[in-house]
């Protein structure tokens, strides 16, 4: 039980884990993150054990972590050192997501909505901002609105050359932003925008809430922290605020295309509002890009841990006798819950940051256009499209993650429920993935809301990236599976979300006939159809980027394993539309689904030799692994035997107390 196996699993590969991780990294990003870790070893406040923080703690620990990483100057502006930001960002998201949010949140949350709104009045705050001399938070949901943001009840009213700004009611009161709490001097703030007895709509608005001396906020604002949260959500300062008649200077308003003239007209140069709302579409995006990241990170901590550990863990075998136990991960249903969110950390990185076709690469180019106030309708195709991926990418990928790390700590077995295991702690730090930048169920139907509304340019659609031309043509039922499962997969996924496009669009179109209301229709197209759709448009998109980046890999035996890796992943998100595909009669009898499953499952068995040298290409350091089942060593039990010596006979206060109450029963039972 303690000679390690993981070795005689790693030599089963038919390629170098190395070489691996660095065409589907890159390998100037690999070394970017080798020295972020290495600067993390050598600083004592990144060192860490299993012990559980209070919540003061948890955020000292936040803050004091923070402060070193502001020393080091890694960088200034993500967008234009974007290299150094996505491995640092990568490498603190493993380690801590609490410590990853406290940049994370001022850098590229506030900092990108000041400057993608702003206007050259907000230079000086854009440098403060850039050199850490402030501290951002972004306040746009409220306890009554989180959603639907567009009816956000907070004002901002034009008096007397100034912004008064107010919550009307409890509804009202900002929540949910991070930094708040304790840290933030600064705030970007969504309001209702009021000039002259008009509502002009929802803005963004830049105000400094606190004294950067003192810490004290500013008459007419009120702050507060959000309370306890579980995992490392602890360590981050989600706060409240309400107005009450906070005076601001009108530089607050973020005035990128609209303004408010000295003596009180509101002018802009948007052309319509939907134009208005594609700069702030953009900008909502960040977070969302991000958060695609997450999905593949918990696939990836998932993973990593319980396929290492399943090498260690023996459990039943052939013939009676513990020399003759197993390795549980020598079983294919083992195999067969684990190996498809393996597939899933390494296409969702490739589908986020591929060189030819990443996601972060084509949103950055959206960014720095938005930036610069390029208005064109191209631009607005390239935001709604940007829009439409983001809303549909970021619930495929925390679906996937949170599912992964459940299951994970499922096949783990009991020593998976530990705190040193982390796939429970994880679970809860990724949880809150599925909620926020947007609840998964709502975004969804705002990638829906873009798809339907090509319906009626099909055959002339053509987008920026190229993500919904396959919908200019109808595509064929299914007649036979050919050698390439991918091929395959993407046809069956044409097909799909072409039908699910066309009966979503005819069911819209009678209840629209049948007197329904824009409101009720949308809502009543959704289940089985709209959110369908959504899925499928972006599972597809996911695919077909991964296979573009698999078939420009120069090296023959990488191409081959990353072929292994997206037969896997496309087949296992294909079988979970099995039922839909046969309703909407791509295909009849159960030839189709049979062979789907049986090329499911040797596309498991296929990954089986390769899978502890993926493990390894994927995996983090140890030091940012942090799991004592999951170490690259293999030596889980020991690891678990080390934590647990921790503890040897421990005497509690109240064991004083428990002899006491013993000898008294004693007593009482002679008697």
């Amino acid at each position: 039980m303690s000679a390690p196996l993981i070795d005689k699993y790693r030599k089963m590969a038919s390629f170098d884990w190395k070489k691996l991780k660095a065409v589907v990294e890159g390998e100037e990003h690999v070394r970017l993150k080798a020295e972020v870790v290495a600067k993390m070893k050598s600083e004592p406040i990144f060192h860490r054990d299993y012990r559980v923080l209070s919540r003061e703690e948890q955020r000292e620990v936040v803050h004091q972590r923070w402060k070193k990483i502001v020393e080091w100057g890694l960088f200034k502006d993500p967008y234009s050192d974007l290299e150094n930001f996505k491995a640092l960002t990568e490498t603190l998201e493993a380690y801590d997501q609490g410590t990853s949010a406290r940049l994370f949140l001022h850098g590229n949350v506030f900092g990108a909505a000041v400057k993608s709104m702003g206007t050259e009045r907000h230079k000086e705050l854009v440098e403060k901002i850039e050199n850490n001399e402030i501290v951002g938070a972004f306040c746009l949901t409220e306890i009554g609105h989180g959603s639907n943001t567009a009816e956000v009840q907070t004002t901002a009213t034009f008096d007397d050359g100034q912004l008064v700004f107010n919550c009307p009611s409890i509804g009202a009161i900002k929540c949910w932003a991070g930094n708040l709490s304790h840290s933030a001097t600064h705030v970007v703030v969504y309001a209702q925008l009021h000039v002259g007895g008009k509502n002009e709509g929802l803005h963004g608005f830049v105000i400094q809430v606190r004294c950067p001396k003192t810490f004290q906020t500013f008459p007419g604002i009120t702050i507060g922290d959000m309370g306890s949260k579980p995992g490392c959500w602890q360590g981050v300062e989600n706060g409240w605020m309400e107005f009450k008649n906070h005076r601001a200077p009108l530089s607050a308003l973020l005035n990128k295309g609209c303004d408010i003239t000295p003596d009180g007209k509101y002018v802009t140069s948007f052309k319509s509002a939907s134009e208005k709302q594609s700069v702030s579409l953009g900008t909502l995006s960040v977070g969302r890009l991000g958060i695609i990241a997450k999905g593949m990170m918990a696939c990836t901590f998932a993973s990593t841990i319980a396929i290492r550990y399943s090498v260690a863990r023996r459990q039943f075998g052939p013939e009676k006798g513990a020399e003759n136990e197993i390795p549980v991960l020598e079983y294919p249903l083992q195999q067969y819950r684990l190996f498809p969110y393996l597939s899933a950390a390494i296409c969702i990185r490739i589908f986020q940051k591929t060189k030819c076709y990443r996601f972060v690469e084509k949103f950055t180019e959206y960014m720095m256009r938005v930036m610069v106030g390029e208005k064109s309708e191209e631009l607005s195709e390239f935001s709604k499209e940007v829009h439409a991926l983001s809303s549909g990418a970021k619930p495929v990928a925390t679906w996937l993650g949170v599912e992964s790390l459940g299951e994970a700590r499922k096949a783990c077995g009991g020593h998976g429920f530990l705190h040193m295991s982390r796939l429970n702690t994880l679970r809860d730090d990724n949880d809150p993935s599925q909620t926020f930048e947007g609840e998964n169920f709502m975004i969804l139907q705002q990638t829906s809301n873009i798809l339907l509304g090509k319906v009626a340019s099909i055959g002339l659609i053509n987008t920026p990236m190229s993500t919904m031309t396959f919908l200019n043509s109808k595509p064929s039922k299914f007649s036979s599976w050919t050698s390439d499962p991918v091929n395959d997969a993407l046809s069956a996924y044409r097909y799909l979300t072409y039908h699910l496009l066309q009966t979503t669009s005819s069911e819209a179109n009678k209840l629209k006939q049948s007197g329904k209301n824009s409101f009720e229709v949308r809502n009543e197209i959704q289940v089985h159809r709209a959110v369908n759709l959504s899925i499928a448009y972006t599972e597809h998109t996911m695919i077909d980027w991964v296979q573009k980046f698999v078939e420009d890999v120069e090296d023959v035996t990488l191409k081959g394993v990353l072929q292994k890796v997206l037969n896997l992943f496309s087949l296992f998100l294909l079988e979970r539309h099995l039922a839909t595909l046969y309703i909407t009669g791509y295909a009849s009898g159960g030839k189709f689904g049979e062979e789907l499953r049986e090329k499911l499952r040797k596309a498991v068995a296929d990954v089986k030799p390769e899978s502890m040298a993926l493990v390894d290409s994927i995996a983090p350091d140890d030091f940012i692994l942090n799991s004592a089942l999951g170490a690259s060593d293999g030596k889980a039990y020991d690891h678990i035997m080390e934590e647990f010596r921790k503890y040897t006979n421990e005497q509690p206060r109240w064991v004083c107390d428990l002899a006491q109450f013993l000898q008294k029963r004693s007593q009482s039972s002679k008697l």
